[in-house]
């Protein structure tokens, strides 16, 4: 939905959109009323490779896979979120009331270890409620309190050391 203002005093439409000026790509997981809603809203559709977000509703369809495993993806480069993030968008009408980071579209594997944490992603409790028609979920955030102490060496998670079939080539290469 587009929101209109209209200046009286120069009888001027300005339109206020979430996505102006901004560029997505849609993997071929994702429902059609997204791309429209992104239009809508005055964002643009383009290639992954230039387009400022990337979305997709299943890590494991074909062209995200490709995305997962190039070397823009293992060297942090781009990010894929989950789609999910546009019905939030719209739901509340507003961009910044919204965490993309919540929305981020991990690879499978790395979604199984979120689940064994967490229980599920936050998607996965919007589509519950939404097909549950006023159920109550119980989705919530875990506090780092109730988590599992760990006693071993931490280290930080990157995508270029995540071992995939592309990643051997790609890891072997310096960073520039």
């Amino acid at each position: 939905m587009v929101n209109s203002l209209k200046a009286s005093s120069f009888s001027q439409e300005w339109t206020v959109t979430m996505f102006r000026n901004k560029s997505a790509w849609f993997s071929s997981s994702v429902p059609h009323t997204c791309h429209d809603f992104w239009i809508s809203e005055g964002g643009t559709i383009v290639g992954w490779k230039t387009a400022d977000y990337l979305f997709s509703e299943d890590a494991t369809c074909p062209d995200t896979l490709r995305i997962f495993e190039s070397k823009d993806y293992l060297w942090d480069k781009v990010t894929v979120f989950h789609s999910s993030f546009l019905s939030a968008c719209e739901k509340r009408q507003s961009v910044k009331s919204v965490w993309i980071g919540h929305y981020v579209l991990p690879p499978a594997s790395v979604q199984d270890e979120v689940r064994r944490v967490t229980g599920r992603l936050i998607w996965e409790c919007e589509n519950e409620q939404s097909e549950a028609q006023g159920f109550q979920d119980e989705c919530r955030y875990i506090s780092m309190d109730n988590l599992q102490k760990y006693t071993g060496d931490l280290c930080d998670f990157h995508p270029r050391c995540f071992r995939c079939s592309n990643c051997e080539a790609h890891c072997n290469m310096t960073h520039t």
